[in-house]
């Protein structure tokens, strides 16, 4: 195969064409079905010659699907995806990689730029003259098709590189992975890797002298390590240490979230004895200390002055909300594939498993539970109503039984989906009455969080985080803590009409390319608790003939779309049904403006086009 590239082809990756073996300049005919002949004439190498085989030494079918994939996912055969890795468990990565016979032209930066001399070592550079590269199946985040791509790999010269580490500067390298799992990781997942580290300590060694790498200096290493990292963050460039050319922050950061990443690194930075001193992973803060010769003192949160106090709040906070927000977007995404019949005996095993777990599994384990029930009982109640809606049967007790007990999930989510079943049943005054409640919890001291991806939306003011540090964290997220309100498709006749729309938000071929295993949630009627609360308001208003009371929801509905500081989490849905109040009203222009603004937010997989277009059939 020769590894080429054209016009197209970002740095560090390559194309693969097929020769015959009796003249190299030959192109052969496909040799396996995933081979690809471009509009040239050329055969291309794709990476589903890997990931559409069974493995023999692992033993499993591997999707083609899943060569797609964003991080860490399972297939329907068991396979574990890391980025190219395709692996049966968690504690390997296994990667198909083709060697090739020359390091390419990127590579010479590594044996020719300026270096004060002391590493690499001399050896090392004739190994890594020597040493074997690879094509490994993976192809860049900025070109489309992925598939046909394969990236360079000098994974065996980077080996040694760090094989020739002392051990301080092993040393400062852990530490510098452990402060990203525990401090980083939380809110900007992998996005900032290991490899960046990896990297940066490279770099650091190369260009600093050896004697700063000892044992009592070990603190100021990593000081040292942070500020390149930052250095590099400011230029919005992060190159490779063996390959010219690359930025390893491509596909990785928006320039806003790397302002973002440079704020937390800073923080460490000013923070860092005290991050040491919290790293309570394998003992690591402790055994630091150890080699320091001397003991940290963990700060007292009276220690630190307001801005870092609320900064660790909002560190704490991101972990819980983040990941209850995509289970409940996994399980109701589950729910809609089932068949009615089988949907509700699926809820309630899930029910059963989450009980056995509050009654065996651990404190962490029992109080993740105790949220998920909560929110479990509120999707069986929904469920049930649909069901009974659709028969045109009144809703049983059973049903407002599951409601009270899903009422405590979080501050407001569980109720709205509780008025809307209510409004949707055509009980409308017992829903005004839950409305109005849900309307005298809002304030400054609750936090609204949004987990789903591409809507990420954190909204946690001062005075919510100063009660997040001095109050107990299980009432704390029951008292002042909501997420966005989902349904799934069983439970869709517990929704308002013009919202279920929502649901057919994926229409076009190009939608479906925008989506990947994350988006579950594009295909469930998803909506923040405020505008939510706003247009139940309205809505119910008008059926109790109080069409007076429904210019205060409007106007709150359009402060919310319009405040100074912009829309957060499911900002298009807030506006389709703001638009909606407006198409009741009369005001259709007003109604076709705020859908083609919609629009101008997120040109696909928004359901605003399909609103366009009735609108447009109707007038």
């Amino acid at each position: 195969m020769l590894a080429y590239r054209d016009e197209t082809t970002p740095p560090q990756y390559f194309n693969l064409m097929r020769l015959t073996l009796e003249n190299s300049c030959n192109v052969t005919a496909p040799l396996d079905v995933t081979d690809e002949v471009d509009v040239e004439g050329r055969v291309r190498v794709t990476h589903m010659l890997f990931d559409d085989r069974v493995d023999a030494s692992m033993g499993h079918h591997i999707k083609q699907t899943t060569i797609q994939s964003h991080g860490p996912q399972v297939s329907h055969g068991g396979i574990i995806v890391h980025g190219p890795s395709r692996s049966w468990t968690e504690k390997f990565d296994f990667i198909h990689a083709l060697p090739c016979e020359t390091l390419p032209q990127e590579c010479e930066i590594l044996f020719t730029r300026p270096r004060l001399g002391h590493y690499p070592k001399p050896e090392t550079l004739q190994y890594a003259r020597r040493c074997r590269a690879f094509l490994i199946p993976q192809g860049s985040p900025d070109s489309n098709p992925r598939y046909l791509q394969w990236r360079f790999s000098t994974s065996l010269i980077e080996r040694q590189l760090v094989f020739d580490f002392t051990e301080v500067q092993h040393l400062t390298f852990l530490l510098l992975k452990m402060m990203r799992k525990t401090y980083i990781k939380p809110r900007f997942k992998d996005n900032l890797s290991t490899f960046h580290l990896k990297t940066v300590t490279l770099f650091v060694v190369e260009s600093h002298s050896p004697d700063i790498w000892r044992k009592d200096n070990i603190v100021n290493c990593v000081k040292y390590c942070l500020n390149t990292l930052l250095r590099l963050i400011k230029l919005r460039r992060c190159p490779h240490f063996t390959t010219d050319g690359v930025n390893l922050f491509t596909g990785k950061f928006k320039r806003v979230e790397l302002e973002q990443l440079k704020t937390v690194i800073e923080d460490i930075r000013s923070q860092l004895m005290w991050c040491i001193a919290n790293l309570d992973m394998d003992m690591f803060g402790s055994r630091i200390q150890d080699l320091l010769g001397y003991r940290l003192v963990p700060l007292s949160v009276d220690d630190f002055c307001c801005s870092n106090e609320l900064e660790i709040a909002r560190a704490i906070m991101y972990t819980i909300p983040s990941g209850l927000s995509n289970i409940i977007s996994n399980l109701s995404y589950y729910y809609s594939t089932i068949d009615k019949k089988k949907v509700t005996g699926a809820v309630k095993m899930h029910l059963r498993f989450l009980q056995a777990v509050q009654t065996t599994g651990s404190e962490q384990e029992r109080e993740i539970a105790s949220l998920i029930i909560s929110y479990l009982y509120g999707t069986l109640a929904s469920i049930e109503a649909s069901f009974s809606i659709s028969a045109g049967d009144p809703i049983t007790q059973y049903v407002y039984e599951l409601y009270k007990l899903s009422l405590d999930a979080d501050l407001m989510s569980a109720k709205l989906k509780y008025a809307s079943m209510l409004y949707c049943s055509g009980q409308f005054s017992e829903a005004a009455s839950i409305l109005t409640n849900c309307e005298g919890l809002l304030g400054s001291a609750v936090a609204h969080y949004c987990g789903c991806l591409g809507r990420e939306w954190y909204g946690e003011s001062d005075v919510y985080l100063q009660k997040e540090l001095h109050t107990n964290k299980e009432k704390l997220k029951k008292k002042n803590f909501t997420t966005c309100v989902k349904f799934s498709k069983h439970e869709v006749l517990c929704v308002p009409e013009h919202l279920r729309c929502e649901m057919d938000r994926t229409q076009t071929q190009e939608d479906q390319k925008q989506r990947n295993m994350d988006n579950k949630w594009m295909d469930l009627v998803v909506i923040d608790c405020v505008p939510f609360l706003y247009y139940l308001q309205y809505l119910v208003y008008r059926q109790i003939g109080r069409p007076g009371r429904t210019y205060v929801p409007v106007a709150n509905l359009e402060a919310y779309a319009f405040k100074p500081e912009g829309m957060f989490g499911h900002c298009e849905t807030a506006t389709h049904v703001l638009a909606h109040t407006m198409e009741l009203d009369n005001r259709i222009d007003n109604a076709r403006c705020l859908y083609e603004q919609s629009l101008s937010i997120f040109a696909t997989n928004n359901v605003a086009i399909l609103h366009l277009m009735r609108l447009y059939n109707t007038t």
